[in-house]
């Protein structure tokens, strides 16, 4: 019996693998298990291949797992072509379509040998039985239903539920083809017992993805204006909310492009509304030039980078943190722009929330890095208690600051009181050149510095917050480990493995990437001798923008990947153990000849 599983399957476009993945972690959360599904695809426009890997556990997980426990192939040019997002071990069970012509003894892994490999005739039991190989993925669930012992009610359900405007012959026939699957793994128990133990609180959960709950959250928020450009991986964003925001009286436009969409934004927020745009690396590049209209304007809005493979077009199905750094410094001049990161998709929601009330107090741009796992993996979550969320809204002048309004009046916060058209005595000059305090045009050097001087030091507040970090570890523990984004579950693993095997390990994951905290990293790595950061792209990019910043220390090293290469909590405790050991040689006296 096992708490903790991990599943993977690929095949071709038209197989439905992202569907069969997504019925079973309903499935599971309906019974009460945690679970996160991760899909991924090929370059291809339309069809290609497509796989998912889903981790199932009896406790809260934040990663889709390591090794596979699970790998179904549907055909073996489409799994092979996932590499190490599918990887198979010497305790995985590989299932396989037997219409492949394989032998068992022959499948084209190289250099593994699997616990247990099954030739099943998936194709053969979805003609004959659900009257189409189109069902092959549903045969897979009956396979799955029976192999783990999970659920078999809830998947007939949701079959039911999902095939019912297609006619009552195409769901008798696809529940035929589950119920083949679930016979055929009756009859052909594993030899490794795959089966989950029932969870402690049975309690259904919450099936959620990023891109849904960031929409959602930022309606919460209060978000009256959308305005974007459909581009992968975040379009969902866009239509969730053509969808819902209509409803509470926002506004949804998808314009010509990605300039249009953050051009529209900044007149929603000049207007008083509060506003958001969504894209992804292509699309940021884009957008910077109007960022920095609306960071010289000092108007609030959030732009939710949904980060890719880069540069250029790069791999727009695979996800990476490579666009930190653009985020940072994609603007010409002296600006800082709040840059937050989610650490789960459940996180997603808060951050979005924290973005929006960050841009409105500060009246900024505020940049939302989620990326392609974040954004479209799923995740059970507890359900969000809407009465607790905090909300802020920009300052708006008083009367007394209306007779005249200063708009860019210097106060000692570096805020100034934002008015919108149409509000008496509040008319004033928002443009993209340097301006003095009524907003008239200057070329003056003195006021530009002065102007400068207001627009970054309105920022000091928010670079002394703490609790927009996470920290995990004893306080003197002298080896650290820092990560952000969607790898954070992974190192948040990874720090609770080392820790029960003895290793003097904390943790430090910022949701706030810039500005930087200087004192809450002095203060990290105040006992720190060595250790790791790790983060999904190639450089290291928040390891080399720390060096910027703070004193960091000579033993720590950078974890770091591109996208589509997977970091798995194993792999980052192993490196912890390899830094433990080189600590403890260097401790080791030298043998005296005396």
């Amino acid at each position: 019996m096992n708490t903790d599983l991990v599943i993977g399957m690929a095949g071709s476009g038209g197989d439905g693998i992202v569907s069969a993945g997504e019925s079973l972690l309903t499935a599971a959360a309906l019974d009460g298990y945690h679970g996160v599904m991760s899909k991924s695809f090929g370059p291809q426009i339309r069809g290609g291949e497509s796989s998912f890997r889903l981790r199932v556990a009896t406790s809260k997980v934040l990663n889709s797992g390591g090794t596979l426990d699970i790998a179904v192939a549907l055909n073996w040019d489409d799994f092979l072509r996932f590499g190490g997002e599918l990887p198979v071990g010497g305790s995985t069970t590989v299932v396989y379509d037997s219409n492949t012509k394989v032998a068992p003894h022959a499948i084209p892994l190289v250099g593994v040998t699997p616990a247990e490999v099954l030739s099943v005739p998936i194709e053969q039991m979805a003609r004959e039985e659900g009257g189409s190989d189109r069902a092959k993925n549903t045969v897979v669930l009956g396979l799955m239903a029976g192999w783990l012992g999970i659920g078999k009610e809830q998947m007939i359900a949701g079959i039911r539920k999902k095939l019912s405007k297609k006619g009552e012959a195409v769901v008798d026939n696809a529940v035929k083809a589950f119920h083949a699957g679930l016979a055929y793994a009756e009859a052909h128990p594993l030899s490794t017992d795959r089966r989950m133990i029932k969870p402690e609180k049975g309690e259904a959960k919450y099936v959620v993805d990023g891109n849904d709950l960031c929409a959602a959250a930022a309606i919460v928020a209060g978000c009256d204006f959308f305005g974007g450009y459909p581009i992968t991986p975040s379009s969902e964003i866009m239509h969730f909310l053509g969808r819902e925001i209509w409803k509470y009286g926002g506004t949804m436009i998808q314009c010509e492009d990605e300039i249009a969409g953050i051009g529209a934004v900044v007149g929603a927020s000049f207007a008083g509304k509060k506003a958001m745009t969504a894209t992804s690396g292509p699309g940021m590049s884009l957008k910077s030039e109007i960022l920095g209209l609306a960071t010289i304007a000092e108007l609030p809005l959030v732009c939710v980078n949904v980060q890719r493979g880069g540069p250029s077009t790069g791999i727009p199905t695979k996800a990476e943190q490579a666009d930190l750094f653009q985020a940072v410094f994609s603007a010409h001049g002296d600006v800082i722009r709040p840059v937050l990161a989610p650490v789960s998709v459940e996180d997603v929601f808060p951050m979005t929330v924290e973005s929006f009330n960050i841009a409105e107090y500060y009246q900024t741009p505020v940049i939302l890095l989620t990326d392609g796992d974040l954004g479209q993996r799923k995740e059970t979550a507890e359900p969000i208690d809407g009465t607790k969320v905090q909300l802020v809204s920009r300052r708006t002048p008083t009367e007394k600051e209306l007779e005249p309004y200063v708009r860019f009046r210097i106060t000692e916060s570096g805020i100034s009181p934002l008015s919108h058209p149409g509000m008496k005595g509040g008319n004033y000059l928002a443009s993209g050149i340097e301006h003095n305090e009524a907003g008239a045009p200057t070329a003056n050097g003195e006021m530009h510095a002065k102007m400068n001087e207001k627009r970054l030091r309105k920022f000091a507040p928010l670079k002394r917050r703490r609790d927009l970090f996470l920290t995990e570890g004893g306080h003197d523990a002298p080896i650290a480990l820092i990560s952000w984004g969607s790898i954070a579950g992974v190192a948040i693993e990874a720090t609770q493995i080392a820790l029960k095997q003895g290793l003097r390990v904390k943790l430090l994951v910022p949701r706030l990437l810039y500005p930087v905290n200087e004192e809450v990293y002095q203060d990290f790595f105040a006992s720190v001798k060595r250790g790791l950061i790790v983060e999904q792209n190639h450089q290291g990019q928040l390891y080399r923008l720390l060096r910027m910043f703070v004193d960091v220390p000579r033993g720590i090293e950078t974890l770091a990947k591109s996208g589509s290469n997977p970091i798995t909590p194993l792999e980052v405790v192993e490196r912890l153990k390899q830094i433990t050991w080189a600590m403890q040689r260097e401790k080791t006296p030298e043998p005296s000849l005396g």
